[in-house]
């Protein structure tokens, strides 16, 4: 008899295990995907149109309708194809089927395996299957683990797309894998991207090879986001059949900024001629980091070569870093922005918008003694070389004194080195006046063109006139010339600037012309004399 009920209770016992683990197991299921949703809807971008989870004893059905929100999409429609923007109007239905248990992903004990399938608009439909055919254009699994951590991968299919006009389309899909702690607190990314080109018919076309992107992300406090990133782009060519005007307001950018009225001469403004244009072996890394509310953060660009009809550029290496940033301007930063991208806002006004938030959210940014690092800057040109690192500090910025650039020059520290080709100084030179020029013949930026003749004695003024104020520079100790190379120092502290470690002085107009007509007055006398 205590067999029989031994038996019966182990028999029950793991009939209540078979049974109830599963249940409680959906629970967590459940629990799990709410979060991710809450992450969902809180995005700037996306809204969520319907929501609801069907929940049974061993699977589950979850239903998610999204859509990317009208005043994002208005602002982004602009600058994408029609087909784009058809995909992108329309709503997105994310159906995740879900198996809970714990041996729904093999003999690996979890809580619930998730396979996502999308469903689209007839009309979005109809321009996928242009491209992909019958194949499934996205899929995605999601193993939610016993304590809420997991794995998702997602896959775009390959598809390899011609039409009669002579645009094809070739694109050889992307992975994606991301590995992520309980609540999202912190997670890892890789996506893989081998390959894209587009033949856009007479145009011309553009390629992109090998592009991997890996990151590593926790959250530090108001919600910034930290840790490492690193992409890789193999090769980014592009070969264009046409010329490609362009016009560059620098200077209404830096007037905005800073209140200064800088003129015209540095819009760069012409066209780009046919040619090709290729980047070989690119890369971008980030590292950031938090200490006792402040952010410390650093950046890595460079590429190999650059390549843009007969002119080579590089490699480029650039390490720049920024220490101690107040952790909750920046956030406030990112919201704000986040908030603009969400509304409805011409360029020029989303432009000084964006720059309203710095000056009112990123107070905290200057008045917390800041550091901004250039560690490494080297670039080769075909003209020539720049090299310069060197730091910017503040030091007891109030608010109040980022509307007076005298006070704020009191308490900024700032130590350079630059070592940089005087042919690449000319070259600049040279390409700014012809962006006057081009700018003042044709104010309304059609391609304006000097003889040959003309263009090169401009030019030859330009280069007699960086000459000559170099040379004067280097006999009055501001800096050195070491073959075609121009070097100094230049230091900034106590409201003083140093060139070479010399006190730098700019005359004033009236000095200007006394000295002018000084020199006149001698070089006639002198003239007198050899009479």
């Amino acid at each position: 008899m205590n067999k029989k009920i031994l038996i019966g209770a182990i028999a029950s016992t793991t009939l209540a295990l078979f049974f109830g683990t599963p249940y409680y197991l959906g629970m967590k299921a459940e629990q799990s995907l709410n979060e991710q949703h809450r992450i969902l809807a809180d995005t700037f971008f996306l809204e969520i149109d319907n929501h609801t989870y069907d929940r049974g004893w061993f699977s589950a059905t979850e239903t998610t309708v999204v859509r990317f929100k009208p005043s994002v999409l208005n602002n982004l429609s602009k600058h994408l194809p029609a087909n784009i923007k058809t995909v992108l109007d329309k709503p997105i239905t994310m159906v995740n089927h879900v198996q809970h248990g714990l041996f729904a992903d093999g003999f690996t004990p979890v809580r619930a395996v998730v396979r996502t399938e999308f469903q689209y608009d007839p009309e979005v439909q109809k321009v996928l299957a242009r491209f992909f055919g019958d194949q499934t254009p996205v899929s995605m699994t999601n193993t939610i683990g016993l304590n809420g951590n997991g794995k998702l991968e997602m896959q775009v299919a390959k598809f390899d797309y011609e039409e009669l006009s002579g645009i094809k389309l070739n694109w050889q899909g992307m992975q994606a894998h991301m590995d992520y702690e309980a609540g999202f607190q912190a997670y890892t990314n890789q996506f893989d991207i081998p390959h894209l080109k587009a033949i856009l018919a007479d145009k011309g076309e553009i390629s992109i090879e090998n592009v991997q992107i890996n990151s590593k992300t926790h959250s530090g406090s108001h919600n910034i986001s930290l840790g490492s990133s690193e992409t890789k782009l193999g090769k980014f060519n592009v070969a264009w059949k046409e010329s490609i005007d362009y016009n560059i307001r620098l200077n209404e950018l830096v007037n905005t900024v800073t209140d200064l009225q800088i003129g015209a001469f540095i819009n760069p403004t012409g066209s780009i001629a046919p040619s090709n244009l290729s980047v070989n072996n690119l890369s971008y890394t980030t590292q950031t980091d938090e200490k006792d509310g402040f952010i410390n953060s650093q950046g890595r660009f460079a590429f190999e070569k650059l390549q843009y009809g007969d002119n080579a550029y590089g490699p480029l290496a650039i390490d720049i870093a920024a220490e101690h940033l107040e952790s909750k301007s920046l956030a406030a930063i990112k919201k704000s922005w986040a908030e603009l991208s969400a509304k409805q806002v011409d360029d020029e006004k989303m432009q000084e918008a964006i720059l309203d938030v710095v000056r009112k959210e990123g107070v905290g940014l200057f008045t917390n003694n800041p550091v901004f690092k250039i560690n490494q800057f080297d670039f080769v040109a075909p003209s020539g070389h720049v090299k310069t690192k060197g730091q910017i500090g503040f030091n007891g910025v109030q608010a109040a004194d980022l509307n007076d650039f005298g006070v704020l020059l009191k308490k900024m520290n700032a130590n350079m080195d630059f070592d940089v080709s005087k042919a690449l100084i000319e070259q600049f030179a040279i390409s700014q006046a012809r962006g006057l020029f081009s700018a003042s013949n044709n104010p309304e930026n059609q391609e304006a063109k000097m003889d040959e003749a003309a263009q090169k004695d401009v030019d030859d003024t330009i280069r007699l006139m960086i000459g000559g104020m170099v040379d004067n520079m280097a006999g009055e100790g501001y800096l050195t010339q070491n073959n075609d190379a121009i070097q100094t120092n230049v230091a900034v502290q106590n409201n003083e600037i140093k060139l070479n470690g010399k006190v730098f002085t700019i005359q004033s107009d009236e000095d200007l012309l006394a000295q002018i007509e000084a020199d006149d007055e001698m070089k006639a006398a002198a003239s007198e004399v050899k009479k």
